[in-house]
């Protein structure tokens, strides 16, 4: 009986490809599902042979250890800008961009205050 072994919903097109090139790599029978017209089936990499899933979940497990140690390198190195780093190199998007949240946000709200006013 086929085995679900790697979900495709949210996934990176790039870990996604890289997750069918391992398991076809290793000889690991797969066939993969959509999420259907609407995204609410399981899009997914299935197993054709029950056996194989602990052998396929050793080698998706260490992909994913590797996958996961490269981006906190990659974070170590350069981390995160903050609202402060933006500020200063670009004040006047900064200004311009929460001005105009701001008044998405007034006119949002403004119907319910009129409301309770009254």
């Amino acid at each position: 009986m086929a085995v679900l072994i790697f979900r495709l919903n949210g996934v990176p097109e790039e870990e996604a490809q890289d997750i069918r090139d391992l398991l076809a790599d290793n000889a690991l029978d797969t066939y993969e599902t959509s999420a259907g017209r609407w995204g609410v089936s399981v899009a997914g990499l299935w197993l054709v042979k029950d056996g194989d899933k602990a052998r396929a979940r050793e080698l998706i497990d260490a992909y994913q250890l590797e996958r996961q140690r490269y981006f906190d390198a990659l974070k170590l190195e350069a981390p995160p800008e903050t609202l402060k780093d933006r500020f200063r190199q670009a004040p006047l998007h900064v200004i311009f961009y929460g001005l105009l949240a701001l008044t998405v946000l007034f006119l949002a709200i403004s119907p319910f205050i009129r409301f309770l006013a009254e």
